[in-house]
């Protein structure tokens, strides 16, 4: 399902949840990462589009809210090494932090590593969604690994607030509206560190699949 560029507001009656990414626009942020929105125009960074962040293909990301563990497909799980029945889903009525973020889900591998994703629903109801948030924090200093690329056509950035590939940790945020994103993690892959980011967009691109309904 996907394609249609529905209004914004669509987005003002999902969940407020998990969390791939904790952003800070013209506005100050807490001790706990959360966006204070009474500081706003103190930093005198204005939230206008970016044109280079345009993403002309929408995908709606509202059927998922309730159950973002169907964002990946049991074929891409089954290839990672675990499966649908390993889910772990994380939603805002059963965790204030994720309340606070967007809805999550995370899967261990019986071999190597493990994977997650969250929609970002937070930061969109505070008024940072989409990937131009994540720019302004990099512009503010925040992120010591920015890597841009696309994924399946959609514009993503390999980021963190450290650069931790050597280790084997991977983060991808993919900017599926222009003011929503889904984040990646694939993480504790020590054996193979080197395989954490191609992992992250192969989940990605696999995300980008449901969401096109070419399933």
């Amino acid at each position: 399902m996907g394609g249609s560029s529905a209004p914004a507001a669509r987005w003002s009656r999902l969940f407020v949840l998990p969390a791939v990414a904790i952003l800070a626009v013209s506005c100050s942020v807490t001790e706990d990462g959360i966006a204070d929105p009474s500081d706003s125009g103190s930093t005198g960074i204005s939230m206008s589009p970016a044109p280079e962040r345009t993403v002309s293909d929408p995908l709606d990301i509202s059927p998922y809210l309730s159950n973002p563990c169907d964002l990946v497909s049991p074929g891409m799980l089954s290839r990672l090494g675990t499966s649908p029945d390993l889910a772990k889903p994380s939603l805002p009525e059963d965790n204030a932090i994720v309340a606070e973020t967007g809805p999550a889900c995370s899967w261990s591998s019986e071999s190597e590593g493990s994977i997650g994703l969250g929609i970002d629903t937070g930061n969109f109801e505070r008024g940072l969604g989409g990937l131009r948030g994540l720019e302004v924090s990099r512009d503010q200093g925040r992120y010591k690994l920015w890597e841009e690329l696309s994924v399946s056509g959609y514009p993503a950035v390999y980021y963190g607030v450290r650069d931790a590939r050597s280790e084997g940790d991977c983060d991808l945020a993919i900017g599926i509206a222009d003011d929503m994103t889904v984040g990646v993690t694939a993480h504790s892959f020590y054996e193979n560190p080197q395989r954490a980011c191609g992992v992250a967009n192969e989940v990605a691109a696999d995300v980008i699949q449901t969401l096109k309904g070419e399933r």
